[in-house]
């Protein structure tokens, strides 16, 4: 501040001078003309006032210029979009089509600071698979419901990206197009008229999803528990975060924490017979909940899959018993605890995942489980369907490939919730991604 009411009289200085020089050029030229002296005759002598003063005004001139455009505090130009044109991705939260089972208390906590006074900022955290993003969706389709507007931004490794989305979010809350400019030429950080203007409006929820790297939302190197960048714990209504990273000392003191365990038998046995209701009893699905470590993500693929009618297992305890017999290096099923293990959650997810491609394959779809891979190995965002040629899969998997057994594998690895499709607004704009 100090340095911007500097700047302002050293303008004001400047502005000053150039009227007074503008002003002397004047009353040369009327005195010279209406009376000349006799110096006025030495037309060298003449030119050579002229020309000072003229150089003169031509700097001050300039010079102000220059103090008008300069940023405030070192601000630098951002490369940022105009807001207002139409985004590449949708801001929306996901669907959650099926109830959310065993979060009632993290639900109740998230509710309470939306409802509440005042904002906040907190993260929910916690091994892959455990269902952060579901969690989040839901307490964003509870905030909505009650009024609030919500954003949902989804972390792409990506900090210039993370600050177009939020500046975005914060011009859908009514951050003005004029402070956007400003920013955009360089008169104001972007960062701190965003929040800034986040810590002037309530009743909102904006979600930053997946921010497993933390130390690069940026802007710049500085620490995120300093909350000088781009997530602060400071608006007016509450930032909600999710990563796998738990630790208080990258969130800051500010931040709340919840971090998520395994669910419970009797919440994972609801997954599975929410997914498959007529697959067994209600003893035998928490005892393949147990099995499977209570991880959200197995549960959702193991209920997929049974629910499918040409499925091999068709029962809870055939499942288990697969389970056993097919990968007993499975681990987890003494206690769902032993899921917080990243190592054991990715291997019970992808033994789940192994039993729904081997039932593929043996249904015939034998380009399921390369394709699946081939999918792996590209960006986590929306792919163009078009990408996805019989050429491209023939020559990543050495397999022949035409566009009908193509086809019959995306729709195999579709049913059985292996891939998935982008919401309903992005597929209006652009037709045709998985």
């Amino acid at each position: 501040m100090a340095g911007n009411r500097r700047a302002a009289r050293i303008g004001s200085a400047v502005s000053g001078g150039t009227a007074v020089v503008t002003i002397l050029v004047a009353m040369v030229t009327n005195y010279v003309t209406a009376n000349p002296p006799t110096w006025a005759e030495n037309s060298l002598l003449v030119w050579s006032v002229f020309g000072v003063l003229g150089a003169v005004s031509l700097g001050l001139v300039l010079w102000e210029r220059r103090l008008a455009g300069e940023p405030e505090g070192g601000a630098r130009p951002v490369a940022l979009e105009r807001i207002a044109a139409v985004s590449g991705h949708s801001m929306n939260p996901p669907a959650v089509s099926v109830p959310v089972r065993g979060r009632d208390a993290e639900l109740e906590r998230i509710g309470q600071l939306v409802r509440g006074p005042g904002g906040g900022m907190v993260v929910v955290c916690g091994a892959g698979g455990l269902g952060k993003t579901t969690l989040a969706a839901e307490a964003a389709a509870r905030a909505r419901a009650e009024g609030r507007v919500v954003v949902w931004i989804r972390w792409r490794d990506d900090a210039t990206q993370l600050g177009q989305d939020l500046a975005r979010a914060a011009h859908i809350l009514g951050l003005p197009e004029a402070r956007l400019e400003e920013a955009r030429t360089g008169r104001v950080s972007l960062v701190d008229a965003v929040w800034e203007h986040l810590a002037t409006v309530e009743g909102w929820l904006i979600v930053v999803d997946n921010v497993d790297t933390p130390t690069r939302v940026g802007p710049g190197s500085g620490s995120l528990s300093a909350y000088r960048g781009w997530l602060r714990p400071h608006g007016g209504g509450v930032l909600l975060v999710t990563s796998r990273d738990s630790s208080p000392q990258t969130w800051g003191p500010d931040a709340d924490l919840l971090a998520l365990d395994p669910l419970a038998d009797k919440a994972g046995g609801a997954v599975l017979l929410d997914a498959a209701p007529r697959a067994g009893t209600e003893g035998e699905a928490e005892a393949l909940a147990a099995r499977l470590g209570g991880l959200p993500l197995g549960l959702n693929a193991a209920g997929t899959y049974l629910s499918v009618p040409t499925s091999r297992h068709r029962t809870f305890a055939t499942y288990q018993h697969a389970l056993e017999n097919e990968f007993g290096d499975l681990l987890g099923a003494e206690h769902p605890a032993a899921a917080t293990d990243p190592e054991t959650a990715r291997r019970v997810v992808r033994h789940t995942w192994d039993l729904s491609l081997d039932q593929l394959h043996h249904d015939g779809y034998t380009l399921a489980r390369p394709v699946l891979q081939l999918l792996a190995l590209l960006a986590p965002a929306p792919i163009p369907r078009s990408l996805i040629t019989p050429s491209l899969v023939a020559d990543a998997t050495g397999l022949p490939a035409t566009a009908a057994t193509l086809d019959a594998a995306l729709a195999g690895l579709h049913q059985y919730g292996l891939i998935r499709t982008p919401p309903r607004p992005l597929l209006r704009r652009q037709p045709n991604h998985l």
